[in-house]
């Protein structure tokens, strides 16, 4: 696991404690402690050294017990016998704790996962705060067919929620062909602003299909039809969207 060391000093066998994708902390001891040659940074493949102790500020890698469902972003902290466990639980989970306040109570809405507590905290930010998008569930790392199945129960609730909109994510092959089946769309993207557009113009397209269908058996076709205006053209590519008399 990648460590940014900002402050103190991680030795090998140090207890830590760092949050879990559920929100339960994860408290396990360091095995081994990694460090790039100086000036290279972790994205660099490279040789790594082994060492015994490690300190701010750095960047470094771990080994150790339990730490896969670790949550990207999220604080570690070194726990002695004498701490008091809950207070650094409280402070391990409360970033995650904040996040899973953004989802919509209902049970209603897409569904986001992102690589990092970071930028999930800003796509949510953006989702309900500008967009008025609603959010069902969350999770932090890779798509997989466990979320596919999460995403799927919008199907027949709201079409236009059977979402995943991936952030900087990558997407099991598996869950592809899952989401495929079960007719959840999967967005991905590594700007924001590209990922929710995305979504918007699916939802515009959804819309058009539903007047279509509801209106299939009213309107004849071909006819002659006019633009409204500029502000009403959503999408200039296919599918073109736009409003019109």
């Amino acid at each position: 696991m990648d460590v940014i060391l900002a402050n103190g000093i991680l030795n090998q066998g140090d207890r830590i404690m760092i949050c879990s994708l559920s929100g339960e902390p994860i408290i396990t001891n360091i095995k081994s402690i990694l460090m790039p040659p100086t000036a290279t940074e972790l994205r660099v493949k490279s040789e790594y050294t082994c060492v015994k102790v490690a300190r701010a500020a750095i960047g470094c890698k771990i080994d150790a017990a339990g730490i896969d469902n670790a949550v990207a972003g999220s604080p570690l902290f070194v726990i002695n016998p004498r701490d008091d466990f809950e207070v650094y639980k409280k402070q391990v989970s409360s970033s995650i704790n904040y996040l899973n306040e953004k989802i919509d109570k209902s049970g209603v809405g897409v569904y986001v996962q992102t690589s990092t507590i970071g930028s999930m905290e800003a796509l949510l930010e953006y989702l309900k705060g500008d967009c008025k998008i609603p959010i069902s569930g969350i999770r932090i790392g890779p798509v997989h067919k466990k979320d596919v199945k999460k995403a799927s129960t919008m199907v027949e609730r709201k079409k236009e929620y059977a979402v995943i909109l991936a952030f900087d994510v990558e997407v099991n092959e598996e869950a592809r062909v899952l989401a495929h089946k079960y007719g959840v769309k999967i967005f991905e993207a590594k700007i924001i602003y590209n990922l929710v557009d995305q979504y918007k113009i699916y939802q515009k397209k959804l819309e058009v299909d539903t007047i279509v269908k509801v209106t299939e058996n009213v309107i004849v076709f071909p006819c002659i039809l006019r633009i409204i205006g500029k502000e009403t053209v959503f999408h200039k590519r296919d599918p073109i969207v736009c409003g019109v008399h």
